[in-house]
Formats: structure tokens, C-alpha cells, sequence
């Protein structure tokens, strides 16, 4: 299992989702819904200690568009421990989240995984800046 560590003690759990829009719908609509509808449901799994939306909106510049955008978006996730993730995923509030991912989701594409992460940088100082990136162009 992969977990935060640090000095031995074992901090979180984390898992990443990545997934696409379902193509018969506007993104920008499917982007309201997720942020809106679909997140208040994230928010009613108590287990999570931290839900976090990446909202994938375009290529850095043109050499990276070429492939086109492999992904509309991911979903990060962090549990105190694998009980933790496992009791949400049995939960009726986890049911009730994936019941609505088809709504705006292409669930074919739909990817978890555990992850390590590994921190190599973060300078931003204690000041209780919002945990919002600054606007990004969009598609």
C-alpha cells in the first residue's frame, strides 16, 4: 500500500482519479456539475480528509496540444489509512457518488490509483490563501 511517510509515522492515504467529460455533453456544463452537484456528493463521504477537483481546461502551448488533452480531469483524495478507504468505499454515500459519475463522466475512461506523492517544492507561505488556482484559459 502507498502511503505519506515521513520519520517512520504514516500520514495519509492517497488516491488519484483521471477521467474524461462524456462527449455529448458542453464541457463548461459538465464542469459546473462536477464542481456543483457532483462535488456536494464527494463532500457527504465523512472518511475523506481532503477532496480536491483539478479541472483540466487546455494545453500549455501548442507542442503539448498535439496529442490533444488525454484527460478533462482528476480528482485527488487522501484517507487517514486504508480503513479509512475502505469504509467509504463501502459506504452508501460512495454508492451514491459513483451513481452519479455517469451523469457527466465517460466512465469507460474513468483511472484510480494509489499514489506516493512527493512534495519537491511548496513555497507558499502560511497566509490562508485559498487553495484555488489563478484562472486558466479555457477550451
Amino acid at each position: 500500500m502507498l502511503l505519506f511517510t515521513t520519520k517512520g509515522k504514516t500520514l495519509m492515504l492517497k488516491v488519484i482519479f483521471l477521467f474524461r467529460f462524456r462527449q455529448d455533453k458542453d464541457k463548461a456544463e459538465v464542469r459546473r456539475w462536477w464542481l456543483n452537484e457532483h462535488g456536494e456528493l464527494a463532500l457527504k463521504n465523512l472518511g475523506m480528509k481532503r477532496y480536491v477537483q483539478n479541472h483540466f481546461v487546455s494545453a500549455i502551448d501548442p507542442d503539448h496540444a498535439g496529442a490533444g488533452m488525454g484527460f478533462d480531469g482528476c480528482v485527488e483524495v487522501w484517507w487517514e489509512d486504508r480503513e479509512a478507504y475502505e469504509r467509504t468505499m463501502a459506504s452508501p454515500e460512495w454508492k451514491a457518488l459513483e451513481d452519479d459519475g455517469p451523469n457527466g463522466l465517460d466512465m469507460t475512461t474513468l483511472m484510480g490509483g494509489f499514489v506516493n506523492e512527493h512534495v519537491m517544492r511548496w513555497d507558499a507561505a502560511p497566509d490562508r490563501r485559498p487553495y484555488t488556482s489563478a484562472l486558466a484559459p479555457t477550451d
